[in-house]
């Protein structure tokens, strides 16, 4: 296992990518083929920084689009060997316009898929907006950035939240800007969970 580090808003992961890397490096570049702006968050984050836990799904925010530029993406996957393993891709505008979250897998696997849902609000758009590019080996993705992630996580609550946010905080302490870290514990009404991560 090589180095973790954050150096200038870029997470640099000095390892091969693994399968849910690959996972997310090719839904990117298709993502990428349209010019869709897209960003991973929540769990696999943690787990990109080297957090072990198993998880089943690799959530990424797209920004809102219409029909005609999200069945492009669809279309593409689909002769790439992808599918839905809980809806026909075809659907895939329907479901995201919907505020659904849809599932895309390659063939003949359930998980782990990715999670895809439309950035939605203050949080989600801050997310895309304030992305930052995470290396892993040769290859990048865009990832939320760490200070938001950090204090979605505490506000989600859940015992692997939580976690998450202990893993982040810890290892990034030294590089995380503290004052964007702050301002999103403010505004997510999460400071007493933020005083309790401090002292973890």
């Amino acid at each position: 296992m090589g180095g973790i580090e954050l150096r200038n808003d870029t997470l640099v992961v000095e390892r091969e990518p693994n399968q849910l890397d690959e996972l997310a490096i090719e839904f990117s570049e298709i993502l990428g083929q349209f010019d869709i702006k897209h960003v991973y968050i929540a769990g696999y984050v943690s787990i990109l920084a080297g957090r072990a836990r198993s998880t089943e799904n690799v959530d990424v925010l797209i920004e809102q689009v219409g029909e005609e530029t999200a069945d492009k993406p669809a279309k593409t996957l689909d002769e790439q060997g992808f599918w839905g393993p809980a809806m026909p891709l075809s659907s895939i505008y329907e479901m995201l316009d919907n505020g659904d979250n849809i599932w895309v897998a390659p063939e003949d696997q359930v998980t782990p898929h990715l999670e895809v849902k439309f950035a939605r609000d203050e949080f989600d758009r801050a997310s895309l907006e304030n992305a930052i590019t995470a290396r892993i080996g040769d290859e990048a993705i865009s990832i939320g950035p760490l200070e938001l992630q950090i204090a979605y996580k505490l506000h989600r609550g859940a015992q692997k939240d939580i976690e998450d946010a202990v893993h982040l905080y810890t290892l990034f302490e030294e590089s995380l800007s503290m004052s964007r870290l702050k301002e999103w514990v403010t505004r997510l009404n999460v400071e007493a969970e933020y005083e309790r991560l401090k002292r973890a």
